[in-house]
């Protein structure tokens, strides 16, 4: 039997990490508007001018975004650790690590890169670690 400790101890600050995903998702969606017309006068003085309700609609949308794809990888990732408690289990949880870390490439366009590497590193390190084979069985008896 291995101690998954290391697996669990990631896994968890990726849980951690996605919680506060889905808190910076809020945190687009309750933006001030005088923020939106800042913005757009800044993209004015580049030649790039957009309308405020665009601009607007766009940051809501990927601030949903955020927060859906957020929480999907964190509650996959919370599942990871929790079937992760015995070696059998172990394939099963680093494809759910695996699956969580690519949902967060592909749904956060890579923004939350520090969570989708620590499930991709545990994910991995679910599927390659074996628990040791003893040589001495008992269909070979020493």
């Amino acid at each position: 039997m291995i101690k998954r400790k290391g697996e669990k101890i990631m896994g968890i600050i990726s849980i951690v990490l996605n919680v506060i995903g889905v808190g910076f998702g809020a945190l687009m969606l309750s933006v001030d508007p005088a923020f939106y017309e800042e913005m757009n006068e800044i993209l004015q003085e580049e030649g790039s001018a957009l309308p405020v309700e665009t601009l607007e609609a766009s940051v809501h949308a990927f601030g949903v975004q955020f927060m859906v794809v957020s929480a999907i990888a964190a509650v996959l990732a919370l599942v990871g650790v929790i079937v992760l408690k015995t070696d059998r289990r172990a394939v099963l949880s680093g494809i759910l690590f695996l699956v969580s870390a690519v949902t967060l490439l592909i749904g956060t366009v890579g923004l939350a890169f520090v969570p989708m590497i620590l499930l991709l590193i545990v994910g991995l390190m679910s599927l390659i670690r074996k628990p040791k084979t003893d040589i001495h069985t008992s269909e070979y008896p020493s």
